[in-house]
C-alpha cells in the first residue's frame, strides 16, 4: 500500500470509531420517528420537531464523544472531528428535505400509480425505496456497515407496507432498528471509553 492509501484507511478507521458512539443511529432514528409522525398526521412539510434532533448532534457529540476520545487516539486534528459531525448534520438535512419534498409533497403524484401485477400502496414502496438508498447512501460514505442493516430493514418493511400496512410503517420500523443498535453502541461506547477527568480533558 502506498502512503497515500495508507492514511486514507487510518482517516476511515478513526471517522468509524468516532462514530462508535451511536449518536448518528439514535438521532437519525428519532428524525424518522418525527417523519412518520408527520405522515400520520398527513402534514404538506416536515414539522419543526423533525428538524430539531439534527440540531442536537453537535452538542451530544461534544459531551459524549469529545470527552472519551482525544484527538490522538483518532489520529486527527480538530478540524477534521468538526467535519466529522457536521457532515451528518447536512446529511440529515437533506434526507429530510428529499423526503419531505417527495413523500409529504408527492409532486409527481406517486401514490396514484400502480405496479403491476400486484396493486398497493406505491408511495410507501417509494418512500422505503428512497429510505433505503439513503441509508446505502450514508454506508458508502462513511464505511458504517450497520447502515446496511437500516436499508434491509426499510426495503422489508416497504414490501409489507406495499400489501398490509400504512406509509408510516418504514419509518417507524427503521426507526426503532436504529434506535435500538445506536442504544446498545452508545451503552457499549461509554463502557469502553470512559468519560476523562476534568484535568486529564485540559490537558488533551
Amino acid at each position: 500500500m502506498t502512503e497515500k492509501e495508507i492514511t486514507k484507511e487510518l482517516k476511515i478507521k478513526a471517522l468509524q470509531l468516532y462514530n462508535q458512539d451511536g449518536v448518528i443511529d439514535i438521532i437519525s432514528g428519532v428524525v424518522l420517528f418525527n417523519f412518520g409522525l408527520d405522515l400520520i398526521n398527513q402534514n404538506e412539510a416536515t414539522s419543526i420537531f423533525t428538524w430539531i434532533p439534527v440540531l442536537l448532534i453537535a452538542s451530544i457529540k461534544d459531551k459524549i464523544t469529545n470527552q472519551r476520545l482525544s484527538p490522538d487516539q483518532l489520529g486527527a486534528d480538530d478540524k477534521s472531528i468538526r467535519y466529522w459531525t457536521f457532515f451528518p448534520a447536512v446529511g440529515l438535512i437533506l434526507a429530510i428535505t428529499l423526503f419531505g419534498t417527495l413523500i409529504l409533497d408527492d409532486p409527481f403524484g406517486i401514490k396514484n400509480l400502480t405496479v403491476p401485477p400486484f396493486s398497493g400502496n406505491t408511495l410507501s414502496l417509494f418512500g422505503s425505496l428512497l429510505l433505503a438508498l439513503t441509508c446505502i447512501i450514508a454506508e458508502i460514505l462513511t464505511g458504517l456497515k450497520r447502515f446496511f442493516i437500516y436499508a434491509a430493514a426499510a426495503f422489508a418493511a416497504g414490501l409489507v407496507s406495499y400489501f398490509f400496512l400504512p406509509i408510516y410503517f418504514p419509518f417507524f420500523l427503521t426507526a426503532a432498528v436504529m434506535l435500538a443498535l445506536g442504544i446498545r453502541l452508545m451503552y457499549s461506547f461509554t463502557k469502553t471509553y470512559p468519560q476523562k477527568g476534568k484535568d486529564e480533558t485540559d490537558e488533551n
